[in-house]
């Protein structure tokens, strides 16, 4: 009879394990969430960061806190969240480098296959800016001025090897000039190098930073979208000026482990796209000049593999080697 007695605690005991986690799912999220973000403060993907950690905390009814994790061209942040427990109370906030990272780092510390994608925020492209302490003003200005002076020039970017780079090699491919790399933690940091004249030139994303811009400091000379923004309706394309090849997009999405179980998944998912309907969440990035993204959430995995063969292809035609 005691052994009886044992053997039925014992099954009890297991059968109430073996629901804990549906109830835990189920209550899903019964504390603060964290939102990592790769980048450092000032970043355009620090404020969209800290607009989402708002209108998610009003549908799901928690606390979402902030953690900026730069460095390591975004690796750090992203091996962050990869290393965390598969709860759903860790999120990543992302752009195309955890793709392109993939590829341009020997050791990127992840692979795809280990995030889910649960919000896409949006889109943007590259913007080519000009230092106006210099006297080329315009994209042929400036073409003609590194085929005068071969090697003077330098050009911010952040990520190492990663799609500014890409981008980058792309320009001197069609362009046909040279020029020196300076690679800065943030796009921020990046911009601010060509707003002072310490560098002549770079291609950050269009965000709000670049919108109002003092023409004493800063010239936006070119985007890399297929048409003109409507956010920058004066600024040509590179397209435009002659140069086709030199087209390219990135985009803002929310991920997290892919082990987190399917019903926080699937939780996660429902409340950010009530967050993505909402007209404060719309007015929001359209004060961050982020374009809407164009693409089904569903098909996020399979566009990441294909860019980053497309990347991966481009980066060995230019001869970008992995860091």
């Amino acid at each position: 009879m005691m052994l009886l007695r044992g053997v039925f605690a014992l099954l009890f005991g297991l059968l109430l394990a073996a629901a804990a986690p549906a109830h835990a799912d189920e209550a899903y999220p019964a504390r603060p969430l964290r939102i990592v973000v790769p980048y450092p403060p000032g970043a355009i993907t620090d404020a969209l960061c800290r607009i989402v950690a708002t209108e998610l905390g009003k549908v799901v009814g928690q606390t979402i806190i902030v953690e900026n994790k730069p460095g390591g061209g975004t690796v750090i942040g992203t091996q962050a969240v990869k290393n965390s427990p598969a709860d759903g109370y860790t999120v990543l906030l992302q752009l195309g480098a955890l793709v392109s990272n993939v590829y341009s780092l020997k050791q990127p510390g992840y692979a795809l296959e280990d995030f889910t994608p649960i919000s896409m925020l949006g889109q943007s492209a590259y913007v080519l800016i000009i230092s106006s302490k210099y006297p080329f003003q315009t994209l042929q200005e400036l073409i003609a001025y590194g085929k005068a002076h071969p090697g003077e020039l330098n050009y911010s970017l952040t990520g190492g090897g990663g799609a500014q780079a890409v981008i980058g090699s792309k320009m001197k491919r069609a362009t046909g000039i040279e020029w020196t790399d300076i690679n800065y933690k943030g796009g921020a940091e990046a911009t601010q190098a060509v707003m002072s004249g310490n560098v002549h030139f770079s291609l950050p994303t269009q965000g709000a930073p670049l919108i109002h811009v003092n023409p004493d400091k800063l010239r936006l000379v070119a985007v890399t979208s297929e048409k003109r923004l409507e956010f920058l309706p004066e600024v040509p394309t590179f397209k435009e000026l002659g140069y086709p090849s030199i087209v390219d997009q990135t985009w803002f999405g929310l991920f997290v482990r892919s082990q987190v179980p399917s019903p926080v998944i699937d939780r996660l998912k429902s409340a950010m796209a009530e967050v993505m309907k909402s007209e404060t969440m719309q007015a929001h990035l359209k004060t961050l000049r982020i374009s809407p993204y164009e693409g089904a959430l569903e098909d996020v995995p399979a566009k990441m593999q294909r860019e980053l063969a497309e990347f991966t292809e481009e980066a060995k035609k230019l001869g970008i080697e992995p860091q």
